[in-house]
């Protein structure tokens, strides 16, 4: 089988070998024949799909080589040498395909035998015949004889053999066509080396691995698979051949250093890192540039209708500037189109980001440093060099709530005197780092003052101004305070006397208004009378909750 001498034992494996394909071929069933079928259904639409990548990359060819054919023409001539012998093989190899088709289905009997009368359909060349119609798609004799005939003295070179001759010649002459960097970059099929056959247990030549005991419609699909490969190399290096004219290439005449730091803030003990590189462009060459705001990424799709669109360049460089406002981080990305020797717009495709924080001076008075017990106290954080999303913030006597945007609201302990607060950041890579600490002193909030009418305690009332009947309020008020604190009078005791001792009125009032038999006395009582009001206590409008605070006694002389 694979010629030579062979041992008795070798004989016998072989025939066995013969024996065991040949029932293969025989018993090949009607699933694995329409798997062939599909596969080569699907190699002839490949094989189409390459032509027109093919015909459009030699049509561009030919429009640069119209553009400038002292410097494309040389190339332009070889790529049409690749396109020829490209074009030869093929046809080589449908001329076997052919010739398969014709002696296998039609016993070489060439009378109107492209016509297939139950699908009402004839066919030009026997390559194109689906290979669904045929009917012996499944014989191998014919095949295996025309492919690699067994009795060369008789048949001659078998077909196989002619392409072997003809792969081999086609891959020197494409080779020939490439500069030598460029020749190891492309990847030749065309494959015809010596194989060997694991289940043979022998290398064998490629025209009997390939091509024996095999059935014409495997025949075929291999025969479609070559056409793939010289059509995959035609591509590759006329794609070669084009990239030496540097058809696209974006001509700069001017060369310049260019910076750009990791962060343009750095905390000291870290280390600055920046990217050097040399950046070419072009004077004279307005580039556009659409840039999508608050993003990672952008898509091709969206460059007409980016956010923002600049084409305004001083000396080929184009400037982007956003007002600022909030502090965080902020992402863009965008395209720069620039236009080739063509006239046609490139883009390139960037993204960046940067930080907004809040200048890095402070004045603070470390003696006024202050908190008050039962309030919501409101702060605010931030550091030179770390975003919002980086920092964190914690205290020692006391609650920390309501983290946002570089504020948080603090809530101190009872029975504590000092609060520290500490805020940390966490730099790149995880570590934390202690960015300062804190202290404040903790205070209640002061008594607040009661009034009525406006006026404080030992201050005059004219009674005229308190008609019976009418409304009149105790209040409490918190004045010159740093927050904006709010209280209602719950209750209070009151007592109105006379100049000469006598008392006019007296009672408890649930609430901040006056009971009218008070009004009405206050309105007729004598000059120089006195009200005292006494047990004020008042709680805050917006936390109703609290527990009720008593006031200072209030004293109002009655003219």
């Amino acid at each position: 089988m694979s010629g030579g001498k062979e041992t008795p034992r070798q004989k016998m494996i072989g025939m066995m070998y013969l024996f065991y394909t040949a029932l293969l071929a025989l018993n090949i069933s009607a699933d694995i024949l329409n798997a062939f079928v599909l596969v080569n259904d699907s190699m002839v639409q490949t094989n189409s799909n390459f032509s027109t990548k093919n015909d459009l990359l030699m049509n561009q060819f030919a429009k640069q080589s119209g553009n400038d054919p002292v410097k494309v023409k040389p190339f332009y001539d070889k790529a049409k040498d690749v396109k020829q012998l490209s074009d030869a093989l093929v046809k080589d190899i449908q001329s076997v395909i052919d010739t398969l088709i014709l002696e296998t289905e039609f016993s070489g009997d060439t009378t109107g035998s492209l016509v297939f009368e139950d699908a009402d359909t004839s066919f030009t060349a026997y390559h194109k015949i689906p290979v669904g119609f045929l009917n012996k798609k499944d014989k191998f004799n014919k095949p295996m004889n025309i492919m690699n005939p067994e009795h060369k003295l008789e048949y001659g070179q078998g077909k196989a053999e002619w392409l072997k001759i003809k792969f081999k010649a086609y891959n020197d002459a494409i080779m020939a066509m490439l500069e030598p960097v460029d020749r190891a970059k492309i990847q030749l099929g065309l494959n015809t080396e010596d194989v060997y056959n694991p289940v043979a247990r022998e290398t064998q030549t490629w025209e009997y691995n390939s091509f024996y005991h095999t059935v014409l419609v495997a025949d075929i699909v291999v025969m479609n698979k070559y056409i793939s490969e010289v059509m995959n190399t035609e591509a590759e290096v006329i794609a070669t051949l084009y990239s030496y004219i540097d058809a696209k290439s974006i001509k700069f005449d001017e060369v310049r250093a260019a910076v750009i730091p990791k962060s343009t803030v750095v905390i000291a003990g870290d280390d600055y890192q920046a990217e050097l590189f040399v950046a070419a462009y072009s004077k004279t060459d307005i580039p556009k540039v659409s840039i999508k705001l608050n993003a990672d990424t952008m898509l091709a799709s969206e460059i007409a209708t980016a956010e923002v669109q600049i084409q305004k360049a001083t000396e080929g460089i184009t400037t982007f500037s956003v007002p600022t406002s909030a502090t965080g981080d902020y992402n863009y990305a965008g395209f720069i189109q620039v236009k080739g020797p063509d006239g046609n717009y490139t883009p390139y495709y960037f993204n960046s980001s940067y930080q907004v924080i809040k200048p890095s001076g402070t004045v603070s008075a470390t003696k006024m440093n202050v908190v008050y017990l039962g309030l919501d106290n409101p702060m605010a954080y931030s550091a030179s060099g770390f975003t919002m999303s980086e920092l964190s913030v914690n205290a020692t006597n006391g609650r920390v709530t309501g983290r946002k945007n570089g504020e948080f609201v603090f809530i101190p302990s009872s029975g504590k005197r000092e609060a520290v607060v500490s805020i940390s950041g966490k730099k790149e890579g995880g570590e934390s780092v202690n960015l300062g600490r804190y202290t404040f002193r903790i205070k209640g909030v002061p008594s607040a003052t009661p009034e009525v009418k406006g006026k404080k305690n030992l201050e005059t009332v004219v009674s005229s101004t308190v008609r019976a009947n009418s409304i009149v309020k105790v209040e409490v008020l918190l004045k010159n305070f740093p927050f904006d604190l709010s209280y209602k009078v719950v209750k209070f005791t009151y007592r109105l006397q006379s100049p000469n001792g006598g008392v006019l009125a007296s009672g408890k009032a649930n609430g901040e208004l006056m009971p009218q038999k008070l009004t009405a006395a206050i309105n007729r009582a004598p000059k120089n009378s006195l009200l005292t009001i006494m047990g004020i206590y008042y709680v805050d409008k917006k936390r109703t909750s609290m527990k009720p605070k008593l006031a200072t006694n209030l004293a109002l002389n009655i003219r």
